[in-house]
């Protein structure tokens, strides 16, 4: 009894806020409800109302008017941090300014739980413990460290060989490395590169070995995340046990089929081969008419997946986009066919089933209080998520 008291009496200090706003999007229902109310207490989602509803004595309420609520958005494929940086540039031991400041900038645009996919030196595991611990200012990450990959392949040449093999013992024992080193997850690259304009990349790690990859991972209560290009690539990633497919370019019927009855998740990472295509067209580079062709390919086979019945979950690989701009995701999305409703289900419940969190993802008791504002209703302008005028993290105004 003297426990339950002891707990009452903690819980009834913690910090309690009221936000009100015109309307909310309920995002699991798929419905624009009017004059929310929800009440924050401490880190979490007390409640969630509509209508008049007294604030709690004591509470801070905060009114955002016309605004329209969302609950913060989830980036399932970002590179934040990339490498250790020299000792005066560090913001934190480990963490350089510029990984610091795409953090906050991150957050700022209203993704306030990212999955960070892939550095060297640890420096996502730093990143991600400073911001748990407060030391600074960014979204809820789960990192992966460096990626596993064959030498010569994507994940050698943009990780440095952090985590090569060759063979089905080596791929275990790098998997065992990355998860005592503090991995959230592991990652790994069947084939294909950043953006691939060959349509029949070649495939570096077979299927048996990313299965001693995913069970490796798997005896940790972790999942895969395979960088995948190609058919060879994708076939190989799900034959073997991933969790996901990223950026799945080239992906086809008989593909899409075989993700859709295993339930293996789609991370298209689309909006970045348009920012490629603009830059390569801009600076007049000779491979432009290339990249565009192979950019117009992969997304119309997305259309053609996704209406397959394939699962979405939205990731942008920021790094190769502006960190801060990850919205732009929602409307590439939308253009290439999918209601706005499903795209922001991508960036919200669909990622949180994703990334194995069951408490973000939807404003609703019990949730953590992740919750972002916009000035319109974005069923109707999903461009309003570029511009996110308020953001919740963890209970804390962070933008306002």
């Amino acid at each position: 009894m003297m426990t339950l008291l002891v707990l009452l009496a903690a819980l009834s200090q913690e910090p309690v806020t009221v936000i009100r706003a015109r309307a909310m999007l309920d995002v699991r229902g798929g419905a624009l409800r009017e004059r929310p109310v929800i009440v924050v207490r401490g880190d979490r989602i007390e409640s969630v109302s509509f209508g008049a509803k007294k604030a709690p004595r004591g509470a801070t309420v905060i009114d955002l008017g016309d605004a329209v609520l969302l609950p913060g958005l989830i980036d399932a494929h970002v590179h934040l941090a990339w490498k250790p940086s020299p000792q005066d540039e560090l913001a934190v031991p480990g963490v350089s300014k510029q990984a610091a400041d795409d953090a906050r900038t991150t957050l700022l645009a209203g993704f306030t739980t990212v999955r960070d996919l892939g550095s060297t030196g640890r420096a996502d595991l730093l990143l991600r413990d400073a911001i748990a611990s407060g030391k600074l200012t960014g979204p809820r990450m789960l990192a992966a460290g460096p990626g596993l990959g064959a030498p010569g392949g994507a994940c050698d040449q943009v990780f440095g060989g952090e985590a090569t093999a060759s063979d089905d013992a080596g791929f275990v024992t790098r998997t065992e490395e990355v998860i005592a080193a503090g991995a959230d997850l592991v990652k790994v690259c069947t084939g294909g590169g950043v953006v691939p304009v060959n349509p029949k990349p070649r495939n570096d790690v077979t299927a048996a070995q990313v299965r001693g990859i995913a069970d490796a991972a798997k005896r940790h209560g972790l999942r895969l995340a395979a960088h995948a290009q190609g058919p060879d690539a994708i076939n190989a990633a799900i034959d073997g046990g991933a969790a996901s497919i990223e950026h799945g370019g080239y992906i086809d019927a008989a593909i899409a089929k075989k993700m859709r009855e295993k339930n293996v998740w789609l991370v298209p990472t689309l909006y970045r081969l348009d920012f490629v295509v603009d830059n390569a067209v801009q600076n007049k580079a000779p491979n432009a008419a290339t990249l565009q062709t192979a950019r117009d390919t992969m997304q119309q086979q997305f259309t053609e997946a996704w209406k397959a019945g394939v699962p979405v979950a939205f990731g942008t690989d920021a790094t190769v986009i502006p960190h801060g701009t990850n919205a732009r995701e929602l409307s590439t999305l939308v253009r290439l066919g999918m209601p706005p409703l499903e795209a922001i289900r991508a960036a919200t419940t669909n990622a949180a089933a994703l990334l194995g969190i069951s408490d973000i993802g939807e404003l609703a008791a019990g949730k953590r209080a992740d919750i972002i504002a916009v000035a319109a209703d974005p069923l109707r302008e999903i461009t309003t998520l570029e511009r996110v005028r308020f953001v919740m993290h963890d209970g804390r105004v962070v933008k306002r």
